[in-house]
C-alpha cells in the first residue's frame, strides 16, 4: 500500500470510482444541473412570458405577478452558465475516471526518436 498522495488517488481511482460509482454520482450531478435550468427556464421565463400574454386577466396570483415583473435575463444567463460549467466539470472527471492507469515501466523509460535517413536526389 502506498501512502503517498498520488498512491492514495490511484487506489481511490481503481477501487472505488471503476466500479461504477464514480458515473453513477456524475449521473446525479449532471441530472441535478439538468434540473436546476429547466427551473430556471420555468420560472423567470416561461410564467413571465405566459403573464405577459394573459396581461394580468387571471385570477391567479402567479401570473398577475408575473405580468408586471420582467423577465430576468441575468438569472436566466447565470443557471444557464452554472448548467454549462456541471457539464464541462462532468466531461472531464468522466475523462479522469475512464482513462486506463498508466504502467509505471513506461514513465522510467526514455523513448529516442528514430535516427532520420536523409534521401539525396
Amino acid at each position: 500500500m502506498d501512502d503517498t498522495p498520488k498512491g492514495l488517488v490511484r487506489e481511490l481511482k481503481t477501487s472505488v470510482l471503476k466500479k461504477r460509482v464514480g458515473q453513477i454520482a456524475l449521473a446525479v450531478v449532471l441530472a441535478e444541473g439538468v434540473l436546476r435550468l429547466v427551473t430556471a427556464l420555468t420560472w423567470y421565463l416561461i410564467i413571465p412570458v405566459i403573464g405577459k400574454s394573459l396581461r394580468g386577466q387571471t385570477e391567479s396570483v402567479l401570473f398577475q405577478a408575473a405580468s408586471t415583473n420582467p423577465i430576468r435575463w441575468d438569472t436566466l444567463f447565470g443557471s444557464l452558465l452554472e448548467f454549462v460549467l456541471v457539464v464541462i466539470v462532468v466531461l472531464f472527471l468522466n475523462r479522469w475516471i475512464q482513462r486506463k492507469p498508466a504502467n509505471p515501466e513506461d514513465d522510467d523509460r526514455v523513448q529516442d526518436d528514430p535516427p532520420v535517413i536523409e534521401e539525396r536526389t
